[in-house]
């Protein structure tokens, strides 16, 4: 080069002119100062909350309705039971209700059982007086083996079932052909000489049709030394059958039964329990 000094260089190639460093050699060697930390930046505020919603109010439940009062419904007919007493000792089934079919007479008791729990037979059995519209007489008893009568062609209006103890005993009645018979009478009878324990016994007579519920009654409050007792009576009154309650209670046999409903004209063995046929 021409000698020229490093600015004027620079001058000529259009750079500014670099300064010289003040700094000496001792600046150089001395440590050099770390930059003191800037300071930490202050923690944003932290944000507000964001509102909490509303709560969504609940729906009310709807008020439920009282449930309905029970309606108590009428009792099918096969399901009714009507008891004959002292407040109620009649019931007439008008003729349009007689219908068909049969007749159920039933004569139930209370078993007995001895004092060592063993069952004890007894000696109550069921029989019928009846009458027909010509005044014609007669009785239906397993004593004597009266076990029908009177007769409709080849079939019987009235027959007489088998005895059980557990069952009892039961009188069938042709209800088709009731309206031969003026009236009949059911009466309890023993076929020995020694009076049963009617108290303890309580026969009962239960009269039933299918599909016509059930009608009941009791022997009730006994005599000490009774042996029979007329049980019940049935009457047609113009077409109306209509049966009665009678409670009634005899010291003596099935012929004093007879003559106190005023079936006077049978014909009895000597010991008053068995009637001829007429």
């Amino acid at each position: 080069m021409d000698g020229r000094p490093a600015e004027a260089v620079h001058t000529f190639l259009g750079h500014p002119v670099p300064r010289r460093s003040t700094r000496t050699l001792a600046d150089h060697l001395a440590p050099r100062r770390r930059p003191a930390p800037a300071p930490a930046p202050a923690p944003a505020p932290a944000p507000a909350p964001a509102p909490r919603p509303a709560p969504t109010p609940r729906a009310q439940p709807r008020p439920v309705p009282p449930a309905p009062a029970a309606v108590v419904g009428r009792a099918r007919a096969s399901e009714r039971r009507i008891v004959l007493d002292d407040e109620r000792p009649s019931l007439t089934v008008p003729a349009a209700e007689r219908g068909s079919g049969s007749l159920r007479f039933t004569l139930q008791w209370e078993q007995q059982v001895t004092s060592t729990g063993l069952r004890r037979s007894s000696d109550v059995h069921l029989g019928c007086f009846w009458e027909t519209r010509d005044r014609h007489r007669g009785a239906l008893q397993a004593l004597g083996e009266l076990l029908a009568a009177p007769g409709f062609g080849a079939r019987q209006v009235l027959r007489l079932g088998a005895r059980h103890e557990e069952t009892g005993e039961e009188v069938l009645a042709d209800a088709a052909h009731l309206d031969l018979l003026r009236r009949m009478v059911f009466y309890v009878y023993t076929t020995g000489p020694a009076a049963p324990d009617l108290a303890a016994l309580a026969p009962r007579l239960t009269i039933a049709r299918r599909g016509a519920g059930t009608v009941q009654m009791w022997a009730q409050d006994p005599p000490a030394g009774a042996r029979t007792c007329a049980l019940a009576s049935l009457h047609d009154v113009a077409g109306d059958l209509v049966l009665r309650r009678e409670n009634e209670f005899f010291e003596g046999t099935a012929r004093d039964v007879a003559l106190a409903y005023g079936f006077d004209d049978l014909d009895w063995n000597a010991e008053g329990t068995v009637p001829r046929p007429s």
